[in-house]
């Protein structure tokens, strides 16, 4: 019996003293737009390592008890961790250009950037198909239908607080018909599409059925003030505090 007391003793004295009652605060934080599983593991390098952590999904809550440095500092990670996804605006221009037409004007629409797609691409003519402005979230699916005939269909990859997106699936594709009137849906292009904001990007020339004729996407993405950009801080997560 002797023997089971001295090694449990040892075993006790190799590990992190607790926080003593005096030294230690419990604080709940609620997290309004992220994920609580996610919050967690990015909060567990700035514990204590006789901190504690209890998560409430139903109420994408976290109660920590640590000291109460540590809580202040967990709070300001998880303040700019618990953010509104980043919205975005994406300008787009859908073009089609031939080589087996003698040279004409470029379409008044697609306005200065016809000088740059005769730099980029050997196409005689240059005309607009159609053209829209679409509205999306950091991860969410962006998905358009230019002239009754293309479908433009990418997904927003989380993009972190940089300038830098990355749109993929970027799927851009053609409704076509059969002989017999039957409609089928073939894709022209798939990639993943890096996009540099408020920097128009030409997504490249997406060959039809001849190689004289082309499909040219032009892209210029832009993101959205946030609702709460100026304010109170409303973005927080809220917090409660309470001694043991």
């Amino acid at each position: 019996m002797k023997k089971k007391i001295f090694l449990l003793v040892a075993s006790i004295s190799l590990s992190a003293l607790p926080i003593r009652a005096e030294e230690a605060s419990v604080r709940v934080f609620v997290l309004k737009h992220k994920r609580v599983e996610e919050a967690a593991l990015l909060i567990r390098p700035h514990l204590s390592e006789s901190s504690s952590i209890v998560l409430t999904q139903k109420l994408n809550a976290m109660t920590i008890t640590d000291r109460p440095e540590k809580l202040d500092q967990i709070g300001k990670v998880l303040a700019a961790f618990d953010v509104p996804p980043r919205g975005f605006t994406f300008a787009i221009k859908l073009v089609r250009a031939r080589a087996d037409v003698p040279a004409g004007s470029i379409a008044k629409e697609i306005g200065g950037l016809g000088a740059k797609l005769k730099s980029l691409f050997q196409f005689n003519d240059y005309a607009l198909i159609d053209s829209a402005v679409l509205r999306g979230i950091e991860g969410g699916q962006v998905q358009y239908q230019f002239a009754g005939e293309y479908t433009l269909a990418f997904t927003i990859r989380p993009a972190g607080a940089g300038s830098e997106l990355l749109l993929s699936p970027f799927i851009l594709s053609r409704l076509r018909k059969t002989d017999r009137g039957m409609a089928f849906v073939s894709p022209l292009y798939t990639a993943a599409i890096p996009v540099s904001l408020s920097q128009t990007l030409v997504v490249g020339a997406s060959k039809e059925e001849g190689s004289k004729s082309a499909l040219i996407l032009i892209l210029l993405a832009q993101e959205m003030p946030r609702p709460d950009a100026v304010g109170s801080g409303s973005a927080r997560a809220k917090t409660v505090e309470k001694r043991p």
